[in-house]
């Protein structure tokens, strides 16, 4: 039985960028940020950083490990988030660390994901990433 001839082209070429399937405007911002890892049974731990990246679905975070035990996280972990923007208050959001990035001195990036940010919340958040990136393009 004779064989199909197949063409083969380098996976490298198939992959899209996955950079450039961002579905959410991105927001260059440096915003403080608390991290809250709670804990059954005990008191949760707060943990400062600077929001460095935001979009409706996600954010960066630039956080040093000394400021907890529990740094770094790894990939998966559960955690909440609160910061303010303007009018807007995210308290005690559910996110998800995604991927951790040692830099240097002991820092830290964090990407993260929102994990069932309320509707109403999400759109605030990207009306007013939306209204920062209009005005920082005039």
């Amino acid at each position: 039985m004779p064989r199909a001839a197949r063409a083969t082209a380098p996976t490298k070429n198939l992959l899209p960028d996955l950079s450039s399937l961002r579905r959410e405007e991105r927001l260059d911002i440096a915003l403080p940020v608390r991290l809250i890892y709670s804990r059954p049974k005990a008191v949760d731990e707060i943990i400062p950083g600077i929001l460095t990246d935001l979009s409706a679905s996600g954010f960066q975070i630039f956080t040093d490990r000394r400021f907890s035990l529990l740094l770094p996280p790894t990939p998966n972990t559960r955690l909440e988030i609160e910061f303010f923007l303007d009018e807007l208050e995210i308290r005690q959001v559910p996110i998800q660390v995604v991927r951790v990035k040692q830099l240097e001195n002991y820092q830290l990036m964090l990407g993260c994901k929102f994990v069932n940010l309320p509707t109403a919340a999400r759109l605030a958040l990207r009306a007013e990433v939306c209204k920062r990136m209009s005005n920082s393009h005039r």
